[in-house]
């Protein structure tokens, strides 16, 4: 199968504007200003466009690449600190950054494939070698890898046409026998992995969908991935004995890989393949094992028990992906919502901040600090609706206020009751709108105040009791602030009266970046 990768028009009127000596190349770029990444940025920028619009032999295109290269990795700290963003919609500045990086990976990703195509269609002549070929094909996927770790920052799929690519790579790989190619025997030089190993590395990131995960979380994730993806592994579709474990990749379309589930495979007419990760769970599964070892005797045990809860939540996805119980309908609607734990604790007792009886002097100063004439609540458009949650929009929010794994209080209409939901996913249009994907975890949740016991003096917080479900069989549980849930915790909690009762934490349902989750007794 010939390679079709999508390249610039060549322009000659820019020849002249491109430095082709890479030393002189090498001197510019280290006189770039390196304290100001977006000027920085916007040079290199330019100047990589310019040379992707050129002619030029493969083998001096590629002395210069590696120079580009070399000085993009370099200021990678310095954009991730520039667009870092704890939530949507991202202020202009951080936004600007995001998609100058982004920007920045497309166009080095365009360089790397300009200097494939050219040896490829010059594979068979006489005077021309092909070893130069899998590395590039390894330079074009480590370009890909890149530019989807800042799409997933900016809460937004890869641009159309890239899995496309993605996929043609990885094929032309196995048919010529370069999965294993790569630039060095390093195993410790994260570019220089083999093109099997990078492919593998951006379908795990895609069947840990992203969007579900805010920055820190993302670290973990790449951080794992990076470590673990050489035991997943690829299996032809005729040896599929069970769907957990088991993820269908079409390569001629353009689309990440997809749970197999109950989907009968007897009508695919393309070429396909399996994605196996069995062995890559029974890895993370010991990984487990050993963290569960470490949290009771953990100094910062917060740390430790988040870092297991993410990995119980990416073993999930690549072992058998969460499916959506309801059929999502499309609705024309609207409503309202409050974000954060904080606000819907107050939205849900009617805009009044709870008080214990001694006063207020034992509430955290974060919920102390809530104005409740700033409590007013956001309209959204549903998209589409379920029993069990929504996907709305909204076009203009306070900045960095919806994040992933957030608590927020939603209602259909004014004289509606206030429910409670958990923000499953985010996603950010290129029209500046925010999606977000929200789970309804009660309809009748009770906003109180708990204060952990026996452990020194700490504040009473938000936080939200959801009553027993039996028609799901599920327990009473309390959401609470991140960290307060530990085994057999004894809590104060403190109702909208005034009114102090006790309870013990029981088993922990899910750990978010904004909430503690845990089924609690009160025996």
């Amino acid at each position: 199968m010939p390679l079709q990768l999508t390249l610039p028009e060549p322009d000659p009127n820019l020849a002249r504007s491109v430095e082709t000596n890479p030393l002189h190349l090498r001197e510019w770029l280290i006189a770039l200003p390196a304290g100001n990444v977006m000027e920085a940025g916007r040079m290199l920028l330019d100047a990589l466009s310019t040379l992707n619009r050129i002619k030029l032999e493969a083998e001096d295109r590629v002395k210069l690449l590696d120079e580009y290269q070399n000085s993009l990795e370099m200021l990678t700290g310095a954009f991730e600190s520039a667009y870092a963003s704890p939530g949507l919609p991202m202020k202009d500045s951080a936004r600007q950054a995001a998609q100058l990086a982004l920007n920045l990976w497309l166009e080095m990703t365009l360089g790397w494939k300009q200097a494939l195509m050219d040896k490829v269609e010059k594979k068979f002549s006489f005077f021309t070698s092909s070893k130069m070929v899998p590395l590039l094909m390894q330079s074009v996927l480590y370009c890909f890898w890149r530019t989807y770790q800042v799409c997933m920052r900016l809460f937004q799929p890869l641009p159309v046409g890239l899995w496309a690519e993605i996929h043609q790579i990885f094929r032309y790989a196995v048919e010529n026998k370069f999965l294993d190619e790569r630039k060095s025997e390093n195993p410790k030089e994260k570019a220089s992995r083999s093109i099997a190993t990078l492919y593998k590395q951006i379908l795990l990131l895609a069947l840990a969908d992203p969007q579900r995960f805010s920055g820190p979380e993302l670290d973990k994730i790449i951080e794992i991935i990076e470590g673990y993806a050489s035991y997943a592994h690829f299996q032809s579709v005729s040896k599929l004995n069970s769907s957990a474990g088991f993820f269908l990749i079409e390569l001629d379309l353009d689309r990440p890989p997809q749970f197999v589930g109950n989907r009968s495979l007897d009508h695919l007419t393309g070429q396909c393949l399996l994605f196996d990760t069995i062995e890559l769970a029974k890895k993370l599964h010991k990984a487990e094992s050993n963290v569960e070892l470490k949290v009771p005797l953990a100094h910062d045990r917060q740390k430790v028990q988040m870092w297991l809860e993410l990995l119980r939540r990416v073993i999930r996805q690549w072992s058998i992906s969460p499916q959506r119980l309801y059929q999502r309908i499309p609705a024309d609607a609207s409503v309202e919502v409050v974000l954060g734990l904080p606000f819907s604790v107050l939205q849900l007792n009617g805009g009044i901040p709870l008080r214990p009886s001694l006063g207020g002097s034992d509430v955290s100063t974060s919920f102390k600090s809530l104005d409740s004439s700033e409590l007013q609540p956001i309209p959204w458009q549903v998209i589409n609706e379920s029993p069990g949650g929504y996907a709305i929009l909204a076009r203009e929010l306070p900045s960095e206020q919806a994040k992933p794994g957030e608590i927020v209080a939603i209602r259909a209409a004014s004289d509606a009751g206030w429910m409670v939901a958990s923000i499953r996913w985010l996603q950010q249009r290129h029209d500046g709108a925010t999606e977000m994907g929200l789970q309804v975890m009660s309809a009748k949740a009770i906003p109180v105040l708990v204060r952990p016991l026996g452990n020194g003096e700490t504040k009473y917080q938000a936080a939200l009791l959801l009553p027993s479900i039996v028609a799901l069989k599920q327990s009473q549980r309390v959401v609470a602030a991140k960290g307060c849930y530990t085994p057999m915790r004894e809590f104060s909690v403190i109702d909208s009266h005034g009114e102090e009762t006790k309870l013990r934490s029981a088993k922990l349902v899910e750990q978010q970046m904004g909430y503690d989750l845990f089924e609690y007794t009160t025996d």
